[in-house]
Formats: C-alpha cells, structure tokens, sequence
C-alpha cells in the first residue's frame, strides 16, 4: 500500500480517536461537575504577570463577628481542595458557624495557557507575590485588621515561608495547618538522587495531572493500586467522592514548581528553604496561635513532616499551639491518609469541627 493510500485512513483514525476522547471527557465533566455558588469570584493579575482567583462565599444568615478566613489550597489542586461540595466544604462548614470565608486560588491552581504562565509557577513567585496579595485583598475588601489563615498541604507550606517574611504577622489572628509538610519527601520511600536537584527548573517537565483526572476519573474506583493510597485513605472515602474530586480539583504540576519540591526531596533531610535558608528557622519567633492536623496514614505529609513544623513555630516563644494525629488509635473515627483530610467520610467531625472550634476560640 503506497503513502496516498495510508494518509486518509491515518488521519480518519486520528481525527476519530480525538473526537472520542473530546466527547469522553465533555461527558464525564458534565455528569461529575460541581457547581457551587458564590457571592464573588474575581481573577486577579500579580504584581510579576501571573494570575490568581479569590471566591467569597455567601454572606452568612448569622454572621459571628469574627475576622474573616482565607483558605488556601495544595499542591496539583485548585479551590475546590477544600470546597468540594455543599457537604464536603471546610468552607462551607466554616460560613455555616458564621464565618466570612475566602478561597485563594493560587496560581499553581489557575489552569496554564502558555509556557511562560507555567515558568512562573515557582514556589518563591507564591510567597512574595501570590499569599501577600490574597492577604492583602480579603483585608482591604472587608475592613478587617487581621483574618484567619487555613493552609492545605501546600498551602500551610507557604505560610511557613511567608509569616514574618512576606505577610506581616500582626495581620494573621490564627492559624490552621492541614496536612501540610515541612520535610518533603516522595511518597515511595525511595531516596531522590541528588543530580536531579542540579536540572534547570526550564527542563523539569510538567506534570499533566488534570486531563488525566478527567479523562480516567471513570474507573478511579474500580480498583486499588498503590498510588491510590499515596493520595488518600481509599476506606476513609466514600464511593463516588474520588471520581468527583479528580473531575473537579485536580490540575497540573507546571515543571518549575516540580523543580522546587524534586530539589528539597533531594536536598538534606528533605527541609523546605526559601531563597537557600531552611524555612523552619523562620518560625522560631511565630506567635500567631496555631493547630496542626496530621494523618496517620498520610504518605504526602507523614506526621513527622507535620510535627517538624509544629516545634519549630514559636519555640523560644511559648505560643498556643496544639498538634492534632488523625488515626484510630488517637480517638479519630479512621486512620486519615492526606485527600481525605479534605474529603474523608468523617473530615466534618474529625477536622472541621475541631477546626472551627479554634479559629473561633480567643
């Protein structure tokens, strides 16, 4: 058979298979897509030419009084992290108490229409631009003085390299850490070659997370490898929950924030730094009351990571402060793996409520 004759089959065969992973994925984006409703949604352009998206929940029937909390997602995710749906929302539990509730998007977060959107996915860009900003925005649209910092994984990891640097302390009432590593390392257990830290951050490749979630999502739940349980608990999610959450929260890891998290895997101890210095020592002075919550099983974030932020915040300074271990054997209803810390079967009684309970304390 000659070229002439392969060409139009090849092309048929291309366009076809296109076409039906398209109709595939518009499909299953249309059955499992979340829509939830808020009282602002706005994208915002960064100081260095980057975007982020601040959402505001609706005002609620009973307003507490108290400052207003920004919540601040992990890392290959976006906002609905931690506003997955009406009954699965530290947001939501957090507006039903009263509060004022703010969702950051961070870059990371916004979906990348260009290369240069993804170069300036980097870690640092974050903490001097991306945090401060969204601080900066919640305070001046309500009138606040201070407001209540929740991070998720990554979240809270920016905030230990933000507070007292970047975002002034005295503009943070309270803290809360969940899941959130100050000691990275993959969750394999296999050591990270340190050659791989000397790569430019332009040759790190992106990983392309969300289509896969959208396209795969489907059969998330027909089996168990694993993977799954380097991402979440599977027993602590609810059937249908992690097909939801891979349609809805999961994006990409552009490659220089891949670069970022690869270099402190493979740097000494695994220790987060900023700018070369090691970003636990920048907490040793941190009084802003603080609670930690650590899942037993959390492969991400290994309560050890968690606890090494904990004693170093504050440690010449005595603050209030407490560590919370998600397991059975600590009074918790599962042993929590680190998604489910957001979406877990029992995260309402488990983490949100304890959550609300020291935000709203003081």
């Amino acid at each position: 058979m000659h070229f002439p004759d392969l060409f139009l089959p090849v092309v048929a065969a291309v366009v076809g298979t296109w076409l039906a992973l398209w109709l595939h994925l518009r499909f299953w984006e249309r059955r499992l897509g979340v829509n939830v409703r808020y009282e602002l949604e706005e994208r915002l352009s960064t100081p260095d030419g980057s975007r982020i998206e601040l959402r505001r929940l609706p005002a609620p029937a009973k307003p507490d009084g108290l400052p207003p909390v920004l919540i601040v997602h992990g890392l290959g995710a976006n906002h609905r992290n931690n506003d997955l749906s009406d009954d699965l929302s530290l947001a939501r539990h957090l507006s039903a108490s009263g509060r004022d509730v703010w969702l950051l998007t961070l870059r990371s977060g916004v979906p990348m229409r260009s290369f240069l959107d993804a170069w300036r996915v980097r870690f640092r860009a974050m903490v001097h631009h991306d945090v401060p900003m969204a601080v900066n925005e919640v305070l001046a649209r309500t009138g606040a003085s201070q407001l209540d910092y929740v991070g998720f994984s990554m979240g809270g990891m920016l905030l230990y390299a933000s507070l007292a640097h970047t975002v002034g302390v005295e503009h943070v009432r309270r803290v809360g850490i969940v899941g959130s590593p100050a000691i990275v390392r993959p969750p394999i257990g296999l050591p990270v070659p340190a050659l791989l830290a000397k790569i430019p951050a332009w040759l790190f490749p992106t990983l392309r997370l969300r289509l896969a979630a959208r396209l795969g999502a489907f059969a998330a739940e027909w089996f168990r490898t694993p993977a799954h349980h380097w991402v979440y608990n599977p027993h602590n999610v609810a059937a249908g929950v992690g097909r939801t959450a891979l349609v809805n929260v999961i994006e990409d890891i552009p490659g220089p924030l891949n670069r970022d998290f690869t270099a402190w895997a493979a740097g000494p101890g695994g220790a987060l730094t900023l700018d070369g210095a090691r970003v636990l020592d920048r907490l040793h002075d941190v009084t802003v009351p603080a609670i930690f919550f650590a899942g037993v099983a959390d492969r991400l974030a290994p309560p050890a990571s968690v606890r090494a932020a904990y004693d170093a915040w504050g440690l010449g300074a005595n603050p209030d402060k407490s560590l919370v271990l998600l397991g059975s054997e600590h009074g918790s209803r599962a042993d929590y793996g680190h998604g489910d810390l957001a979406v877990g079967r029992h995260a309402a009684e488990d983490v949100f409520e304890p959550l609300r309970v020291f935000l709203a304390a003081g």
